[in-house]
């Protein structure tokens, strides 16, 4: 059945997603290549686009609505007759052809644009099932919002905040697509850091005062992202709520006006506590949560080698190999097997 935008189908990612954990697994028939190599393809692909924009410029032609043409149409080609899907190749050209549409177009400077560009990121992103263009259009929504309002931080962190929040309990469901389950982890890690990080880059320009405000959202978003992570088991929720924190304890730095090296033994002081009182929480448990060391089958290397001797062959005898080293018989040469090494004698 050919659909309009093709590509994998719920099974076919489901299987190929499967394959990375078992290998032995059957192909879809679906390119795919690893993460250098669509990187390179990434960077040739942006290279050719440009040069395409370049050519068209200089001819006086509509550059951006040629090279948009040019390169999306590339990119379903190569999907369509050969099958490329995450190879880095045909996303590239997807994105790059609608970024070069948005460039060939009337500027008028204004901060709008960016939401533009994160239509256009969703749009690639949402057709190349990319979970990076997915978190990219989001990072875009939240720099419109820190430079619409960029004497207010406040906004720009929320926005980031209920993103975060959000996509942690999108991932409570169970998504068929792995590639949707990978855009709501990546959401739920990169925007409390991104929204940071638009506070600080809106206060880098004048005088930087700590942010309470800044801080309390990073804090609550931390709280639930910790309570969700460990209510639903999910180390990409820890994770983020660990992010979290590390963000609002940079913002809150200068409460904490003490020499560097009271902050190390602190930290490790802290740490340190942690870790114990981790331990003895979570000793002997063996659901969720567990330190302890899971005891191994007494039986479990006998089961291994009773099936290695399983699907070994039996019945044969060991193949005889023709003598290739030097003559071994007694005899004075000075290979004789009565002689010991370094020139003893076998009398000795």
């Amino acid at each position: 059945m050919t659909t309009w935008f093709a590509g994998p189908s719920v099974a076919e990612e489901r299987a190929e997603a499967m394959r990375k954990l078992v290998p032995s697994q059957p192909e879809t028939g679906w390119r795919h290549y690893g993460l250098l190599l669509r990187v390179v393809f990434t960077v040739l692909a942006i290279i050719a686009v440009a040069a395409a924009f370049g050519f068209f410029a200089i001819l006086q032609l509509p550059k951006g609505l040629l090279t948009a043409a040019l390169a999306i149409g590339a990119s379903e080609w190569l999907i369509r007759q050969h099958r490329f899907f995450r190879t880095g190749v045909e996303s590239a050209l997807w994105l790059c052809g609608t970024f070069a549409f948005l460039f060939g177009l009337p500027s008028q400077g204004k901060v709008e644009a960016l939401l533009a560009f994160a239509a256009v990121t969703a749009l690639s992103g949402r057709r190349m099932r990319n979970a990076f263009f997915g978190v990219f259009a989001a990072i875009l929504v939240v720099a419109y919002v820190a430079a619409k309002w960029e004497h207010t931080p406040i906004f720009a962190m929320s926005v980031a905040a209920l993103l975060a929040i959000s996509s942690a309990f999108a991932l409570r469901r169970v998504w068929q697509r792995p590639s949707t389950e990978r855009l709501f982890a990546g959401l739920a890690l990169a925007m409390p850091v991104a929204g940071y990080l638009a506070t600080v880059l809106m206060r880098v320009f004048r005088t930087y005062v700590m942010d309470i405000q800044v801080a309390a959202i990073l804090g609550i978003t931390a709280a639930i992202l910790l309570a969700t992570g460990i209510l639903w088991r999910d180390r990409v929720l820890l994770i983020a709520a660990t992010l979290s924190i590390a963000c609002a304890a940079i913002e809150m730095r200068d409460l904490f006006a003490y020499p560097a090296e009271g902050k190390l033994i602190g930290a490790g002081i802290a740490v340190i506590a942690i870790a114990v009182t981790l331990e003895r929480a979570l000793r002997k448990k063996t659901r969720g949560f567990v330190v302890t060391v899971v005891a191994t089958n007494p039986y479990d290397e006998a089961m291994q080698i009773g099936g290695i001797l399983t699907v070994a062959p039996h019945g044969s005898a060991p193949a005889d190999h023709a003598h290739t080293g030097p003559e071994l018989a007694d005899s004075a040469s000075p290979t004789d097997k009565s002689f010991g090494g370094a020139g003893a004698g076998g009398g000795y």
